[in-house]
């Protein structure tokens, strides 16, 4: 299923309209329809955003727009860098070296994030 058909199934599940969601994310009721129309796609921070107000899965929002991307443990078992989960639902890492990783791949994304962020205000701005 689409991005834009999930965003307007969710929405309709909540019983809200365009303009409810756009208000909740501080955004045009016209951007958030260009979403659902399939004429334009949210940034990551929306798409962030958008998962937490509809209450689902981020990876289940964005997974059509990443279909070769596998999430699962299966390919890592052999690795150092395993992601088990226990049974208190607490998330243990058998390696140290991943959690480094982790925190380091976290500030490389924040910087890509803001320098996105830079360039749609100065193309905004033309």
């Amino acid at each position: 299923m689409s991005l834009d058909t999930k965003l307007r199934k969710l929405r309709e599940q909540k019983g809200w309209s365009q303009m409810d969601v756009a208000h909740q994310l501080d955004i045009s009721q016209s951007a958030y329809n260009k979403w659902e129309a399939g004429q334009a796609k949210p940034t990551l921070q929306n798409l962030q955003r958008l998962a937490e107000i509809f209450e689902a899965d981020f990876y289940e929002l964005i997974q059509e727009q990443i279909p070769n991307l596998d999430l699962s443990n299966a390919k890592f078992e052999n690795s150092p860098f395993f992601v088990t989960e226990s049974t208190n639902n607490t998330i243990s890492y058998d390696s140290p070296e991943l959690i480094s990783k982790i925190l380091e791949n976290q500030q490389q994304m924040a910087k890509l994030m803001e320098s996105q962020n830079k360039l749609i205000e100065h193309l905004l701005k033309k």
